[in-house]
């Protein structure tokens, strides 16, 4: 029986019998020099005798790595017995060998298991930095940076796949490189096996290369040389990695290029080192897709926004634009308070969901326009003109009445006396022609007062005397020239609608609040429904629908409100009235903060800032607009400003 195992011994152990033994049976013996000590690991067994413990101490020979065995029983050491016979010696002697490589064994598994744990924890920390990263852009670079720092690689490239044109692309859209730092631009190429990228995209294959110039002449891919020609690079190992989806599809390749040694010479990647990249890759492709997946729930929700907006103000093309202008000069103003001189203000500075909440909100504020009846909304004056029509029918067969009654009382007399008194008639024509004339100036009055414009007390003096003139009906009864109805519509003091017809106007941000709150808004957006249906609270308590003061409005809200009022003022895309200038809007916003209507802090970053001068364009493009026809049909605002009296010049 013969053993492969070293087995270490003192001098005085060379000349005993058991060594003449053990040398017999084919175990490797080595005398050890008491002065110099053996590596760590040199020697499977090492047998102590006196002589040796006296040389150093038992701690020192443990530290050599062996396995121990001693003439004499001591702690750490297996005992040697003087009675065994020479085939049990052996057997001890194997038995502390295979002792010491399941020790040895056991180190290196542990390690490895120490290294797996580190790479896996490593690649966990990048899959929770991959998961949080919002930005495309970011998350790309941190995908190669990471992808670097596992593989020691000196240089990465990452391409996309571009399936949405009519051909498939590839899109170079990333690179690092350490040792030669260059200006990089995308660049797209047709997704064909000639590249290495795009014949890894294209089957979904993984290539580890030793030596990118070595590459066999029947593969059907290039390694393209130009960018080492023109840096003065060598690019010599070379990993592509496909990036699949759950659905294992190609969303992209990962190129790692040149991996280093501790001395930084480039090594080829080993499966280890492959099989790490790998999850990296998985990783990667899950994050980009997620990415991209929100940046196209986010496109979606820009075009149901835009294509809402663009029907909103078709129900009035003279005004579109103004949901646009409004956001734009929402945005402009909330991306001051970050600077605002209170600091109150920049406590509630919004961060990018909160801008882009309130940009949906801004451009959907008039959504509930939409639940105004259309006859509420293109009342251009304050009576319809099927009423106004009737008016002069009724004016007309007054009249008619007045020349019938002055025309029988001519025949009476004449059939009384025979004979027509010429002063009579006379009085009694001037008499109708007074009559008439005063039924006309009635009418015309009348017509006077259904334009929107203001009354003065006069004017309502004058109209309950119209209202309490008789005159016949179609039927011989006898009414009132105006009716109650119509007397009450044209006493309107401001504008064209009644009171029930205002409140229908001021009832479209109910409908807005309870049209929005009818999507499912992300947990980021929620807030739009209440943003959007507070534009026309007032701080005072004074606005609609609920009459919220103070805080209890949302700021995000409050600066609504003072851009909505500014375009309302600005706007030149009303037909009814002129825009007024830019000063005298800024007059009437101060004036509405001394009246505690509108957030005087917030006010003062609009003006000061000067935002409403360039609020930049709109982030959704506004649809094309039919022209309006040459006699543009009246129609009202829901967000048209009336001024109070002392601030309407």
């Amino acid at each position: 029986m013969t053993a492969s195992f070293t087995v270490g011994h003192s001098p005085l152990f060379a000349a005993s019998t058991l060594h003449t033994q053990l040398t017999r049976r084919g175990i490797r013996l080595r005398e050890l020099d008491t002065t110099t000590l053996p590596a760590s690991g040199e020697l499977e067994v090492l047998l102590l005798d006196d002589s040796l413990l006296r040389a150093q101490p038992l701690s020192i020979w443990q530290g050599c790595g062996a396995s121990l065995v001693a003439f004499a029983t001591m702690d750490g050491a297996l005992p040697l017995p003087n009675t065994a016979s020479e085939d049990e010696l052996v057997a001890l002697l194997g038995f502390a060998a295979e002792q010491f490589h399941l020790r040895q064994k056991t180190g290196q598994l542990a390690a490895a298991l120490q290294e797996k744990d580190g790479d896996l924890q490593k690649l966990v920390d990048v899959g929770l930095a991959l998961s949080a990263e919002k930005d495309l852009d970011r998350l790309l670079s941190k995908i190669l940076t990471e992808g670097r720092r596992l593989s020691n690689s000196d240089a990465a490239s990452l391409f996309l796949v571009d399936n949405k044109g009519e051909q498939p692309q590839l899109l170079f859209k990333l690179t690092q490189n350490s040792s030669m730092p260059t200006r990089f631009q995308e660049q797209r190429m047709p997704l064909t096996k000639a590249s290495i990228a795009g014949y890894v995209a294209l089957t979904s294959t993984e290539l580890n290369i030793a030596d990118a110039y070595a590459i066999p002449p029947d593969a059907p891919y290039r390694f393209n040389r130009s960018f080492d020609m023109q840096v003065g690079y060598r690019t010599l190992s070379l990993l592509a990695i496909p990036m699949l989806n759950h659905r294992h599809e190609v969303v992209g390749v990962l190129e790692f290029i040149n991996c280093q040694d501790d001395n930084g010479q480039a090594i080829a990647f080993d499966e280890v080192m492959a099989a790490s990249l790998r999850a990296l890759a998985s990783q990667a492709a899950v994050a980009i897709e997620n990415r991209q997946l929100l940046d196209d729930i986010s496109q979606l929700f820009d075009g149901f926004v835009q294509a809402s907006v663009f029907a909103i103000e078709q129900r009035d093309p003279t005004s579109a634009g103004h949901s646009f202008r409004v956001a734009d000069l929402c945005i402009a103003l909330a991306r001051q308070l970050p600077q605002a001189p209170m600091s109150h203000l920049r406590q509630q500075a919004l961060n990018d969901e909160g801008l882009r909440e309130l940009r949906y909100a801004a451009l959907l504020h008039d959504f509930g326009k939409v639940g105004v009846r259309e006859h509420v909304l293109t009342k251009a004056k304050k009576l319809p003109e099927a009423v106004v029509e009737n008016l002069r029918y009724r004016v007309a067969l007054a009249k008619e009445s007045l020349h019938n009654q002055t025309l029988r009382r001519m025949l009476q007399a004449y059939r009384q006396h025979g004979v027509l008194d010429e002063p009579l008639r006379q009085q009694w024509e001037t008499e109708l022609a007074l009559e008439c004339e005063r039924l006309d100036q009635y009418l015309r009055d009348i017509l006077k007062a259904n334009e929107p414009s203001v009354l003065t007390e006069g004017d309502f003096n004058h109209l309950q005397e119209i209202q309490g003139h008789v005159v016949k009906s179609h039927d011989d009864g006898l009414i009132g020239l105006l009716s109650e109805h119509e007397f009450c519509a044209l006493a309107i003091r401001r504008g064209s609608l009644t009171q029930e017809e205002r409140a229908e106007i001021e009832r479209h941000v109910v409908h807005t609040r309870d049209f929005l709150k009818l999507i499912p808004w992300t947990p980021a957006l929620h807030r739009i429904p209440e943003i959007a249906a507070a534009h026309h609270e007032k701080l005072d308590g004074s606005g609609y629908p609920k009459g919220l003061a103070g805080d209890a409005i949302p700021c995000a809200s409050r600066i609504m409100t003072i851009c909505d009022i500014y375009d309302a003022l600005t706007a030149a895309d009303r037909p009814y009235k002129p825009a007024v200038p830019v000063e005298h809007a800024l007059d009437i916003l101060q004036a509405e903060v001394k009246s505690g209507l509108l957030d005087g802090d917030l006010v003062k970053v609009f003006i000061d800032s000067r935002c409403y001068l360039d609020p930049g364009q709109s982030q959704l493009l506004l649809p094309a607009t039919p022209a309006p026809a040459t006699t543009t049909p009246y129609a009202h605002h829901v967000c048209d400003f009336e001024p109070s009296a002392k601030h309407s010049h």
